[in-house]
């Protein structure tokens, strides 16, 4: 809790590792306004007080990063807010862990391994999203904006590194704030589902250790995902000028909106 009463994680009744990029101190001595940039899992059981809570921050834009059958899955509730839900982001080849499955060659290494490497490979497919979001942020003049996928750690997690690298937040803060997943979201009803798409594809016998990797997060992946950036651009800065197309205007227009 920072000196006004502000909190990091978000309760909320039906909300899923609901927190808030605020407090955060930039390089240069700047901080990031509380309750203007969230990032939380799936909203298909928030309730009616939890939506009334999210107008009480001022949130007028949602972008939700899931593929269609994630939504149909766990279609976000109604609410008052302007939704952004046509992103369609996937990360990495979901397909090798099913061959490396049928192959006798998953093991919770391989897995982890397999993970690490979609953050890596993903950097150009991802640009796209991710230009588009930073747009969104840009000219939304420092109003609340909520993003998320559906457990609020993967997509979720680099769309937060992104933003907090735009404003010149330290590395290292980057990093502990993607891990902070370790302590606000419990990935055993995740494994169950996985564990259920298992069964459904005949699969006789597995290891849960094997499909922790998927529904946790390690230090690994998100820097995988930075140091991916720095190889293929050059630095951090190139790849928002170049990948996100974002002008040192833009760049002063977010600091402008989100910091203090």
């Amino acid at each position: 809790m920072d000196d006004n009463g502000f909190t990091r994680v978000i309760t909320l009744d039906g909300g899923i590792n609901f927190r808030d990029l605020g407090g955060y101190r930039s390089i240069d001595g700047k901080t990031i306004r509380w309750r203007k940039l969230l990032r939380s899992g799936h909203l298909a059981n928030i309730t009616k007080n939890d939506i009334s809570r999210l107008s009480s921050f001022g949130l007028m834009e949602i972008h939700d990063f899931r593929r269609e059958n994630e939504q149909l899955q766990s279609p976000t509730v109604a609410v008052p807010f302007k939704l952004i839900d046509d992103y369609q982001m996937s990360i990495g080849d979901i397909s090798k862990f099913w061959e490396f499955l049928a192959e006798g060659k998953l093991s919770s290494g391989s897995a982890h391994e397999l993970v690490v490497n979609s953050y890596k490979s993903c950097i150009k497919d991802v640009i796209p999203s991710f230009r588009r979001l930073m747009r969104a942020l840009v000219d939304n003049g420092g109003q609340t904006t909520l993003f998320h996928c559906s457990a609020g750690k993967d997509r979720t997690g680099m769309a937060a590194a992104l933003i907090l690298s735009c404003l010149n937040i330290p590395r290292e803060i980057i990093v502990d704030d993607y891990l902070l997943t370790k302590k606000y979201y419990n990935p055993d009803r995740l494994i169950t589902i996985i564990e259920g798409h298992l069964k459904e594809a005949k699969i006789s016998s597995w290891d849960r250790d094997w499909l922790t990797p998927y529904v946790s997060v390690h230090e690994q992946n998100i820097n995988a995902f930075l140091d991916a950036i720095d190889m293929s651009f050059g630095s951090m800065k190139v790849f928002l000028s170049d990948g996100l197309a974002l002008s040192d205007q833009d760049i002063l227009q977010l600091k402008d909106n989100f910091l203090e």
